[in-house]
Protein backbone atom coordinates (compact mmCIF):
# COMPACT_ATOMS: atom_id res chain seq x y z
CA UNK A 1 0.00 0.00 0.00
CA UNK A 2 2.47 2.18 1.10
CA UNK A 3 4.86 1.45 -2.37
CA UNK A 4 1.86 2.47 -4.21
CA UNK A 5 1.48 5.61 -2.96
CA UNK A 6 4.77 7.05 -3.33
CA UNK A 7 4.77 6.03 -7.07
CA UNK A 8 1.38 8.42 -7.09
CA UNK A 9 3.91 11.12 -5.15
CA UNK A 10 6.46 10.19 -7.51
CA UNK A 11 4.41 10.40 -10.38
CA UNK A 12 3.64 13.57 -9.08
CA UNK A 13 7.23 14.85 -8.93
CA UNK A 14 7.85 13.57 -12.23
CA UNK A 15 5.04 15.95 -13.78
CA UNK A 16 4.74 18.65 -11.77
CA UNK A 17 8.14 19.60 -10.04
CA UNK A 18 10.25 18.51 -13.36
CA UNK A 19 7.72 18.67 -16.28
CA UNK A 20 8.50 15.26 -17.40
CA UNK A 21 6.42 14.66 -20.49
CA UNK A 22 5.94 18.25 -21.47
CA UNK A 23 7.73 19.89 -24.46
CA UNK A 24 9.70 23.05 -23.85
CA UNK A 25 13.01 24.28 -25.42
CA UNK A 26 14.91 23.63 -21.84
CA UNK A 27 13.95 19.87 -22.71
CA UNK A 28 15.27 20.19 -25.94
CA UNK A 29 18.59 20.67 -24.83
CA UNK A 30 21.59 18.05 -23.38
CA UNK A 31 21.54 17.71 -19.83
CA UNK A 32 25.28 19.57 -19.89
CA UNK A 33 24.03 22.54 -21.42
CA UNK A 34 20.38 22.39 -18.91
CA UNK A 35 22.99 22.21 -15.64
CA UNK A 36 25.34 24.75 -17.04
CA UNK A 37 21.91 27.26 -17.64
CA UNK A 38 20.87 26.14 -13.85
CA UNK A 39 24.31 27.58 -12.90
CA UNK A 40 23.97 30.71 -14.07
CA UNK A 41 20.99 31.75 -11.54
CA UNK A 42 22.05 33.46 -8.75
CA UNK A 43 19.70 32.40 -5.97
CA UNK A 44 21.24 29.44 -4.41
CA UNK A 45 17.92 27.83 -3.51
CA UNK A 46 16.29 28.23 -7.26
CA UNK A 47 19.90 27.32 -8.37
CA UNK A 48 19.50 23.40 -6.31
CA UNK A 49 15.49 23.07 -7.33
CA UNK A 50 16.66 23.53 -10.56
CA UNK A 51 19.78 20.94 -10.29
CA UNK A 52 17.39 18.30 -8.75
CA UNK A 53 14.93 18.74 -11.08
CA UNK A 54 17.64 18.35 -13.80
CA UNK A 55 19.45 15.60 -12.06
CA UNK A 56 16.16 13.60 -11.47
CA UNK A 57 15.06 13.24 -15.18
CA UNK A 58 18.79 12.26 -15.67
CA UNK A 59 18.85 9.07 -13.55
CA UNK A 60 14.68 8.35 -14.95
CA UNK A 61 16.56 8.47 -18.30
CA UNK A 62 19.42 6.03 -16.75
CA UNK A 63 21.95 8.33 -17.03
CA UNK A 64 23.53 7.26 -13.40
CA UNK A 65 26.19 9.06 -13.30
CA UNK A 66 25.49 12.14 -14.90
CA UNK A 67 22.72 12.38 -12.15
CA UNK A 68 24.81 11.76 -9.52
CA UNK A 69 27.24 14.50 -10.22
CA UNK A 70 24.14 17.11 -10.94
CA UNK A 71 22.35 16.48 -7.74
CA UNK A 72 25.98 16.69 -5.79
CA UNK A 73 26.20 19.98 -7.46
CA UNK A 74 22.37 20.42 -5.88
CA UNK A 75 23.49 19.78 -2.49
CA UNK A 76 26.29 21.96 -2.89
CA UNK A 77 23.90 24.62 -3.41
CA UNK A 78 21.59 23.62 -0.81
CA UNK A 79 24.38 24.57 1.70
CA UNK A 80 24.66 28.27 -0.06
CA UNK A 81 20.94 29.26 0.79
CA UNK A 82 21.12 31.45 4.02
CA UNK A 83 17.18 31.54 4.69
CA UNK A 84 16.25 28.45 6.84
CA UNK A 85 12.98 27.52 5.73
CA UNK A 86 14.32 27.58 1.55
CA UNK A 87 17.03 25.63 2.35
CA UNK A 88 15.03 22.90 4.54
CA UNK A 89 12.65 23.18 1.30
CA UNK A 90 15.19 22.52 -0.90
CA UNK A 91 16.92 19.84 0.81
CA UNK A 92 13.36 18.31 1.22
CA UNK A 93 13.00 18.39 -2.53
CA UNK A 94 16.50 17.06 -2.79
CA UNK A 95 15.74 13.99 -0.47
CA UNK A 96 12.30 13.30 -2.78
CA UNK A 97 14.55 13.11 -6.23
CA UNK A 98 17.22 11.24 -4.30
CA UNK A 99 14.49 8.73 -2.75
CA UNK A 100 12.59 8.28 -5.89
CA UNK A 101 16.06 7.03 -8.24
CA UNK A 102 16.93 5.08 -5.15
CA UNK A 103 19.28 6.51 -3.26
CA UNK A 104 18.42 5.83 0.16
CA UNK A 105 21.38 6.57 1.85
CA UNK A 106 21.48 10.47 -0.50
CA UNK A 107 18.10 10.98 0.61
CA UNK A 108 18.24 10.24 4.32
CA UNK A 109 21.61 12.39 4.91
CA UNK A 110 19.30 15.42 2.82
CA UNK A 111 16.39 14.55 5.07
CA UNK A 112 18.36 15.12 8.21
CA UNK A 113 19.79 18.46 7.09
CA UNK A 114 16.43 19.28 6.16
CA UNK A 115 15.16 18.90 9.79
CA UNK A 116 18.28 20.92 11.28
CA UNK A 117 17.66 24.01 9.13
CA UNK A 118 14.22 23.47 9.90
CA UNK A 119 15.05 23.66 13.57
CA UNK A 120 16.53 26.97 12.56
CA UNK A 121 13.27 28.63 10.99
CA UNK A 122 12.22 31.32 14.35
CA UNK A 123 8.61 31.93 12.29
CA UNK A 124 6.06 29.36 13.53
CA UNK A 125 4.02 29.20 10.39
CA UNK A 126 6.86 28.77 8.05
CA UNK A 127 8.84 26.12 10.76
CA UNK A 128 5.34 24.05 10.61
CA UNK A 129 5.23 24.46 6.58
CA UNK A 130 8.66 22.95 6.46
CA UNK A 131 8.24 20.60 8.50
CA UNK A 132 4.95 19.41 6.34
CA UNK A 133 7.49 19.37 3.48
CA UNK A 134 10.11 17.50 5.25
CA UNK A 135 7.37 14.48 6.17
CA UNK A 136 6.65 14.37 2.46
CA UNK A 137 10.44 13.94 1.84
CA UNK A 138 9.75 10.92 4.67
CA UNK A 139 7.37 9.60 3.10
CA UNK A 140 8.86 9.34 -0.56
CA UNK A 141 12.30 7.79 1.27
CA UNK A 142 9.22 5.27 2.73
CA UNK A 143 9.68 6.12 5.97
CA UNK A 144 5.87 5.95 7.32
CA UNK A 145 6.62 6.06 10.53
CA UNK A 146 8.80 9.15 10.99
CA UNK A 147 6.79 11.10 8.51
CA UNK A 148 3.78 10.36 10.52
CA UNK A 149 5.93 11.72 13.83
CA UNK A 150 6.90 15.13 11.44
CA UNK A 151 3.29 15.42 10.38
CA UNK A 152 2.36 15.56 14.02
CA UNK A 153 5.02 18.41 15.00
CA UNK A 154 3.78 20.36 11.82
CA UNK A 155 -0.07 19.49 13.26
CA UNK A 156 1.41 21.02 16.73
CA UNK A 157 2.96 23.91 15.54
CA UNK A 158 -0.06 24.97 13.65
CA UNK A 159 -2.09 25.50 16.45
CA UNK A 160 0.30 28.31 17.60
CA UNK A 161 -0.04 29.86 14.34
CA UNK A 162 -1.92 33.25 15.48
CA UNK A 163 -3.19 34.52 11.64
CA UNK A 164 -6.15 32.70 10.47
CA UNK A 165 -5.27 32.38 6.90
CA UNK A 166 -1.67 31.18 8.08
CA UNK A 167 -3.12 28.14 10.46
CA UNK A 168 -5.16 26.96 7.47
CA UNK A 169 -2.44 27.15 4.81
CA UNK A 170 -0.41 24.80 7.26
CA UNK A 171 -3.04 22.73 8.03
CA UNK A 172 -3.85 22.08 4.45
CA UNK A 173 -0.28 21.25 4.05
CA UNK A 174 -0.80 18.50 6.17
CA UNK A 175 -3.37 17.35 5.32
CA UNK A 176 -2.31 17.24 2.38
CA UNK A 177 1.05 15.06 2.95
CA UNK A 178 -1.48 12.71 4.58
CA UNK A 179 -3.34 12.10 1.59
CA UNK A 180 -0.08 11.34 -0.39
CA UNK A 181 0.41 8.47 2.73
CA UNK A 182 -2.57 7.56 1.61
CA UNK A 183 -3.53 8.33 5.83
CA UNK A 184 -7.11 9.58 4.56
CA UNK A 185 -8.68 8.77 8.13
CA UNK A 186 -5.85 11.45 8.93
CA UNK A 187 -6.21 13.75 6.69
CA UNK A 188 -10.21 13.99 6.65
CA UNK A 189 -9.18 14.82 10.62
CA UNK A 190 -6.90 17.45 9.33
CA UNK A 191 -9.56 19.02 7.60
CA UNK A 192 -12.47 18.68 10.21
CA UNK A 193 -9.64 20.42 12.61
CA UNK A 194 -9.63 23.05 10.25
CA UNK A 195 -13.37 23.37 9.91
CA UNK A 196 -14.05 23.45 13.46
CA UNK A 197 -11.17 26.05 13.41
CA UNK A 198 -12.93 28.95 11.30
CA UNK A 199 -16.34 27.81 12.22
CA UNK A 200 -15.15 29.59 15.68
CA UNK A 201 -13.06 32.81 14.21
CA UNK A 202 -15.37 35.42 15.72
CA UNK A 203 -14.34 37.62 12.35
CA UNK A 204 -16.49 36.51 8.87
CA UNK A 205 -14.31 37.34 6.48
CA UNK A 206 -11.72 35.86 8.10
CA UNK A 207 -13.69 32.63 8.77
CA UNK A 208 -14.73 32.47 4.73
CA UNK A 209 -11.25 32.95 3.83
CA UNK A 210 -10.05 29.99 5.65
CA UNK A 211 -12.94 27.89 4.66
CA UNK A 212 -11.99 28.68 1.58
CA UNK A 213 -8.58 27.61 1.84
CA UNK A 214 -9.50 24.26 2.65
CA UNK A 215 -11.21 23.94 -0.08
CA UNK A 216 -9.28 24.87 -2.35
CA UNK A 217 -6.85 22.06 -0.76
CA UNK A 218 -9.32 19.27 -1.23
CA UNK A 219 -10.25 20.39 -4.96
CA UNK A 220 -6.25 20.33 -5.04
CA UNK A 221 -6.41 16.38 -4.10
CA UNK A 222 -8.93 15.84 -6.07
CA UNK A 223 -11.80 15.38 -3.50
CA UNK A 224 -14.66 17.05 -5.96
CA UNK A 225 -17.63 16.41 -4.17
CA UNK A 226 -16.38 16.89 -0.80
CA UNK A 227 -14.35 20.27 -1.83
CA UNK A 228 -17.97 20.96 -3.75
CA UNK A 229 -19.35 21.37 -0.19
CA UNK A 230 -17.09 23.43 1.33
CA UNK A 231 -16.87 26.03 -1.53
CA UNK A 232 -20.61 26.30 -0.60
CA UNK A 233 -19.91 27.01 2.75
CA UNK A 234 -17.29 29.09 1.79
CA UNK A 235 -19.60 31.47 0.18
CA UNK A 236 -22.84 30.96 2.67
CA UNK A 237 -20.45 32.73 5.35
CA UNK A 238 -19.19 35.45 2.78
CA UNK A 239 -22.94 35.97 1.63
CA UNK A 240 -23.70 36.19 5.30
CA UNK A 241 -20.98 39.40 5.78
CA UNK A 242 -23.54 42.16 7.00
CA UNK A 243 -20.94 44.91 5.25
CA UNK A 244 -21.42 45.07 1.87
CA UNK A 245 -17.67 45.71 1.59
CA UNK A 246 -16.38 42.85 2.95
CA UNK A 247 -18.96 40.53 1.59
CA UNK A 248 -18.13 41.59 -1.59
CA UNK A 249 -14.25 40.77 -1.02
CA UNK A 250 -14.89 37.98 0.45
CA UNK A 251 -16.94 36.33 -2.36
CA UNK A 252 -14.04 37.87 -4.71
CA UNK A 253 -11.32 35.51 -2.57
CA UNK A 254 -13.90 32.34 -3.19
CA UNK A 255 -14.58 33.15 -6.58
CA UNK A 256 -10.23 33.28 -6.89
CA UNK A 257 -9.86 29.57 -5.36
CA UNK A 258 -12.65 28.36 -7.35
CA UNK A 259 -10.87 29.25 -10.27
CA UNK A 260 -7.54 28.11 -9.34
CA UNK A 261 -9.57 24.70 -9.18
CA UNK A 262 -11.01 24.70 -12.43
CA UNK A 263 -14.59 25.98 -11.57
CA UNK A 264 -14.90 29.00 -14.04
CA UNK A 265 -18.00 28.87 -14.72
CA UNK A 266 -19.15 28.93 -11.12
CA UNK A 267 -16.47 31.18 -9.98
CA UNK A 268 -17.81 33.90 -12.40
CA UNK A 269 -21.21 33.23 -11.53
CA UNK A 270 -19.77 33.95 -8.20
CA UNK A 271 -17.93 37.64 -9.58
CA UNK A 272 -21.22 38.30 -10.55
CA UNK A 273 -23.33 38.31 -7.45
CA UNK A 274 -20.31 39.73 -5.82
CA UNK A 275 -20.56 42.97 -8.41
CA UNK A 276 -24.14 43.26 -7.60
CA UNK A 277 -23.17 43.10 -3.82
CA UNK A 278 -21.02 46.09 -4.24
CA UNK A 279 -23.06 48.12 -6.07
CA UNK A 280 -25.17 48.65 -2.81
CA UNK A 281 -22.00 49.91 -1.16
CA UNK A 282 -23.22 53.46 -0.39
CA UNK A 283 -19.33 55.07 -0.03
CA UNK A 284 -18.95 55.79 -3.50
CA UNK A 285 -15.19 55.34 -2.84
CA UNK A 286 -15.32 52.40 -1.43
CA UNK A 287 -17.75 50.85 -3.56
CA UNK A 288 -15.69 51.85 -6.50
CA UNK A 289 -12.61 49.94 -5.08
CA UNK A 290 -14.88 46.93 -4.12
CA UNK A 291 -16.11 47.35 -8.24
CA UNK A 292 -12.77 47.21 -9.19
CA UNK A 293 -11.23 44.33 -7.53
CA UNK A 294 -14.22 42.36 -8.86
CA UNK A 295 -14.01 43.35 -12.37
CA UNK A 296 -10.29 42.99 -12.24
CA UNK A 297 -10.96 39.33 -11.32
CA UNK A 298 -13.68 39.01 -14.00
CA UNK A 299 -11.40 40.24 -16.74
CA UNK A 300 -8.70 38.16 -15.08
CA UNK A 301 -10.08 34.87 -14.26
CA UNK A 302 -10.56 32.09 -17.36
CA UNK A 303 -13.89 32.17 -19.01
CA UNK A 304 -15.72 28.44 -18.70
CA UNK A 305 -15.00 28.01 -22.50
CA UNK A 306 -11.11 28.81 -22.37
Amino acid sequence: MLRGAWIVMLGGLCALAIGCGKSSKTDSKSYQEQVAQAQEEGDPELRAKSLTKIGYKQGKALDVTGAEETLRLAWKDCQEIEDPSGKAGALALLAEAQAGLGNAPAAQRSIEAAIEAADEVKETESRAKSLARIAQAQGAAKDLEKARATLQSAEKLAAKVEDVQGRAIVLCSVAGVFHKLRQIDQRDRVFKELLDFANSVEDPKKRCTAIAEAAAKQADLKENDTAAKTFSLALETAAKIEDPFSSAYAMGEVAQRLSDAGLHAKAHQVLAEAERKAEKITQLDMQAQALQKIRSLMGKLPKADD
